[in-house]
């Protein structure tokens, strides 16, 4: 079946807006391996650490773009490993977003400096869009 379906820019942009909106207050947990098969399912891996959405977590978005505002770091690193997917939690702790991690020469959704945790350092994260695409 084909899908030629696309969305205009107020649509993705309001579609984008729902989405991040309900991050607010949320966290990002950075994990060891791959992401789970779905959303829906338990958090795998070892937790290297957790950081914080702001609230508001997003600017409204443009062109079905949003940017994070200041993400809170986590000063304390949990565990030490290779960063393999993150997940964006609701402050209710609903998982509305995940990907892989690691570095760019992974080819990650997420892409760190050094994937490489150290327990007891700072996980922090200076930038995040999250983009509705066109079709």
């Amino acid at each position: 079946m084909a899908s030629n379906i696309k969305l205009g820019n107020a649509a993705r942009s309001a579609a984008c807006d729902g989405i991040v909106d309900r991050l607010d207050g949320g966290t990002i947990r950075i994990g060891t391996a791959a992401p789970p098969t779905n959303p829906g399912d338990a958090d795998s891996g070892t937790t290297l650490g957790t950081c914080t959405f702001g609230t508001p977590a997003f600017g409204a978005a443009s062109s079905g773009v949003a940017t994070a505002n200041a993400v809170t770091s986590d000063t304390s690193a949990d565990a030490s490993g290779d960063a393999g997917h993150f997940r964006f939690k609701t402050s209710g702790a609903v998982v509305d977003i995940q990907g892989t991690a690691g570095n760019s020469g992974d080819a990650p959704d997420m892409t760190f400096d050094n994937k490489s945790i150290v327990a007891g350092g700072t996980i922090a994260i200076s930038s995040i869009t999250v983009t509705v695409p066109v079709q």
